[in-house]
């Protein structure tokens, strides 16, 4: 059940992603965002409002340490930079740069807190780097000897 959570949720990144490109291309990348965090923080209160296991007490958020409140901030800054790429990079390029920068991420997360070190996951980032990069390389050449054959 979970495998198959994990990739709905990347599924709906996608969407998400694409549909805030859009929006941002209506009215504005700022805007964009801000209607994005606002529709996030209404769904937010009607999830807490109708969870069956609510949260047990509000007055515990006062005893989170504030780093962990960032994650909400970091989001506004993921949102802010996906709507100036996307209309500049191919959906799948996002993606997957998307992707390797969550794989290195979290080989650092795991050798600083948990001390585990995969060398395989560094490997796979770099493999996942030079396949994008020979594939630009592959879309270029197409698209010019397309190019060509059109101007011929």
């Amino acid at each position: 059940m979970y495998i198959f959570f994990s990739f709905l949720t990347g599924v709906l990144i996608v969407i998400s992603m694409m549909l805030n490109g859009e929006l941002s291309k209506k009215i504005g990348i700022v805007n964009s965002v801000v209607i994005n965090y606002l529709t996030a923080t209404i769904s937010s209160l009607v999830l807490c409002f109708t969870m069956i296991n609510p949260i047990s007490s509000y007055s515990s958020i006062s005893n989170i340490p504030l780093i962990y409140f960032l994650g909400g901030a970091i989001e506004v800054l993921t949102t802010y930079l996906f709507n100036v790429i996307v209309h500049k990079v191919s959906t799948v390029y996002t993606v997957i740069l998307r992707f390797i920068g969550q794989m290195l991420t979290s080989a650092i997360i795991d050798y600083v807190y948990l001390n585990i070190f995969s060398i395989g996951t560094i490997v796979g980032c770099i493999l996942f780097l030079i396949g994008i990069i020979l594939n630009t390389k592959s879309d270029e050449n197409y698209k010019q000897k397309q190019l060509k054959l059109l101007n011929n």
